[in-house]
């Protein structure tokens, strides 16, 4: 009897390592790589346009700065994507590839667990605003599956005397080609 107790708790001790090793592993393996947070710089859009109406060039660039800025003050500002309620957003980088927008995810899981995570969209213009679709979502090499993630809809304004003629996306910036339009 003696024995047999002896060995359940041997076996007990064991189990409980091999899961306290598990659950350590887990951790680090999903941690994030780097340090993200949402600060952001503004990025003023009408002054981008006003500044090619003087310079009599008809498009602004958004560089990968300033849609990472614009992005980031859309989560700051309450417009962002809905999380379950586990999880919280702690920080945030964007990327620009072509038509594609990569974001590096730095989110918390039940306030214990940072999770590092890798989400891809597909980008579109319908006036008047930048449609931000779901891909993919991976943390690691692990596919977490698109429908975890929302659509996202960046407004862009412009003073009314100008408007969107296109959008072109290029492999680390945004054009948008605008047009003039003088009402008398």
């Amino acid at each position: 009897m003696f024995r047999w107790l002896k060995w359940s708790i041997i076996v007990l001790v064991l189990l409980v390592a091999a899961a306290a090793g598990g659950g350590l592993w887990l951790k680090s393996y999903v941690a994030p790589s780097e340090k993200l947070d949402l600060a952001y710089d503004p990025v003023s859009i009408e002054d981008k346009a006003l500044q090619m109406v003087a310079n009599l060039k008809p498009e602004i660039v958004l560089s990968e700065a300033d849609v990472n800025n614009l992005i980031k003050s859309q989560l700051q500002g309450g417009h962002s994507a809905s999380l379950p309620p586990d999880m919280k957003l702690d920080g945030a980088r964007f990327e620009l590839s072509g038509d594609r927008l990569i974001a590096h995810l730095n989110m918390t899981y039940r306030d214990f667990l940072p999770v590092g995570m890798l989400a891809t969209y597909k980008m579109s213009w319908k006036a008047p605003n930048l449609i931000i679709e779901p891909v993919s979502l991976t943390v690691k090499d692990y596919d977490l599956g698109k429908e975890r993630l929302d659509r996202m809809v960046v407004p862009i304004q412009l003073p009314s005397m100008i408007s969107i003629r296109d959008m072109q996306f290029q492999s680390n910036q945004i054009v948008i080609g605008l047009k003039l339009s003088i009402r008398l």
